[in-house]
């Protein structure tokens, strides 16, 4: 058995979404109808793991963050509040607060920041 994605019909995706063609909420539902159930964020380099039950994606590296080694609870709930933002000044933003990764649940519709001594945050997608 194999997820119904193929690596075109995934890069279609992300530019559709990259180009403002579809938002976040549709993102995510294509991304589910397809067989993809996660995907993990590397702050740092903005490189995303998209992972299937039988397949997994990865993209490239799009910056070269710093993540601050002093976690801000309060910086991170912000940048989440002002999640307009573009998503490489997102990215900015969550390591100056010390979140070196976040995984995205697609299906639970939640997800989880990780900061840089192993704290967590957890929102819940309201999508």
């Amino acid at each position: 058995m194999k997820d119904k994605i193929t690596d075109s019909e995934f890069r279609e995706i992300l530019l559709r979404r990259s180009n403002g063609v579809i938002d976040f909420p549709q993102f995510l539902d294509e991304l589910s109808q397809r067989g993809i159930i996660e995907y993990e964020i590397e702050v740092a380099t903005g490189q995303a793991t998209y992972k299937g039950a039988y397949s997994e994606f990865k993209t490239d590296s799009q910056v070269n963050l710093m993540i601050s080694e002093d976690f801000n609870r309060n910086k991170v709930l912000e940048a989440i509040t002002n999640i307009s933002l573009p998503f490489l000044d997102f990215l900015q933003e969550i390591a100056e607060a010390g979140i070196i990764t976040y995984r995205v649940y697609i299906k639970e519709k939640k997800i989880i920041y990780l900061g840089i001594k192993g704290e967590e945050i957890e929102e819940q997608l309201k999508i």
